[in-house]
């Protein structure tokens, strides 16, 4: 079962695309969350208390580094990473199918980047709310924020994406089907 789920997840786009950007934030979160208190305190200690509009520029800019290194490694695992051998006539056309990795996965960065407002307002803004507002720690306010961005623009991003055929999988068959 892990194989064939793994051979679907290389296979198709629109999964292997929405697997890694969720994967890449919700690890992002994880392993930002601890810097994002860190670099929370840092600024109190130096500026004083307040500032949550600097601590939440600085957990978005913390996410988004660890998120674009984990996006681009997940992406090597889905498009160009072949353990498995191929079982039938699509995982043959996966295997043989060449993109370039540089090309692919910046192009899907590209499109994260024109979603990053949106992204953003609600992460960023979120963070700020949740912690101004209802007076959730910084590292708490950063998970849910963050969490509620990328489940929206997980969403936008794949109607966008069925809508103007970026996740329509390559002919490379006779018929161009699974």
């Amino acid at each position: 079962m892990p194989a064939r789920l793994f051979r679907l997840y290389q296979r198709k786009k629109i999964i292997n695309v929405n697997v890694n950007i969720v994967a890449a934030g919700l690890l992002a979160i994880v392993i930002a969350a601890w810097p994002v208190e860190v670099v929370a305190r840092l600024i109190e200690e130096q500026l004083g208390p307040g500032h949550a509009w600097l601590k939440s520029l600085a957990a978005g800019a913390i996410d988004g580094l660890v998120d674009i290194g984990i996006y681009f490694l997940l992406h090597w695992v889905a498009n160009h990473w072949k353990p498995l051998r191929p079982r039938c006539e699509a995982d043959r056309r996966h295997h043989a199918r060449e993109e370039n990795f540089w090309k692919t996965a910046t192009f899907i960065q590209a499109e994260r980047y024109l979603l990053s407002p949106i992204f953003y307002v609600i992460a960023m803004g979120g963070m700020w709310l949740l912690h101004t507002q209802l007076h959730l720690r910084e590292g708490a306010a950063f998970v849910v924020s963050f969490s509620c961005a990328i489940i929206v623009t997980r969403i936008i991003h794949t109607i966008w994406g069925l809508r103007n055929g970026r996740f329509r999988e390559p002919e490379t068959g006779p018929e161009g089907a699974d």
